[in-house]
């Protein structure tokens, strides 16, 4: 059967296509942060498209994205699989997180809505009151609280650069640093308590503080591997 050649979308199609492919590189990483994908994983693009409900054109947007943030990369047969992030590079994301992320979390201070910063703070109180190491809440939050102080630092560069420097430090899930799960909720609770208080150097020293414990913590992990 003749293969008709592939039409170009339309003008008015171009905002969907974006949208589809954003969604479909979210989904993805998901995958990756998660732990469904491994490092070392080929990527199966049908199989792909088919668990996760999108067309191959978004897909394959979603991979090459991937690809250029260096979280995929193609093997000598030009397959795409999944890369291993290095615990160097880890180590250099934290270094830039330190720099950049307790300024947002400084110029987000009592800019973000109470109601959010109460609905976290429940979240937060819950994951301490259930004790559940496994629960895939604990990584929903620390993204979802990060995602905060980026939304309200009022600078959408310095945003842009700190969630793309966290894609890689999120690659280091939480479910290998066990023992930090508790003290990873109290530090969430005290970066909330500054952004409620509006008390931007508390803010920026909480968030500093967290993230010099993130560093430690998977320094301590390697010492023990």
């Amino acid at each position: 059967m003749e293969t008709l050649p592939h039409a170009e979308p339309l003008a008015d199609d171009l905002p969907k296509e974006r949208a589809l492919g954003n969604l479909a590189y979210e989904a993805v990483l998901d995958l990756l942060v998660s732990g469904e994908l491994h490092p070392g994983d080929p990527i199966q693009e049908r199989a792909l498209a088919a668990k996760l409900g999108f067309s191959r054109t978004p897909l394959r947007e979603a991979l090459h994205r991937l690809e250029g943030e260096r979280l995929l990369e193609r093997g000598a047969n030009s397959r795409l699989f999944v890369r291993q992030v290095t615990v160097q590079e880890i180590l250099e994301a934290l270094h830039v997180r330190r720099l950049l992320e307790p300024d947002a979390a400084a110029r987000a201070a009592g800019q973000v809505p109470k109601a959010e910063l109460a609905r976290l703070r429940q979240r937060v109180e819950e994951l301490l009151e259930h004790n559940e190491p496994g629960n895939p809440e604990h990584q929903v939050l620390d993204a979802d609280l990060h995602g905060v102080i980026c939304k309200y630092c009022d600078n959408e560069m310095l945003a842009s650069i700190i969630a793309e420097v966290r894609r890689k430090t999120r690659m280091f899930s939480l479910k290998r640093l066990d023992r930090r799960l508790g003290p990873v909720c109290h530090e969430h609770l005290a970066m909330i308590g500054a952004l409620e208080r509006g008390d931007a150097e508390e803010a920026a020293a909480r968030t500093a503080e967290h993230i010099d414990n993130i560093r430690a913590s998977i320094l301590e992990k390697l010492a023990r591997w």
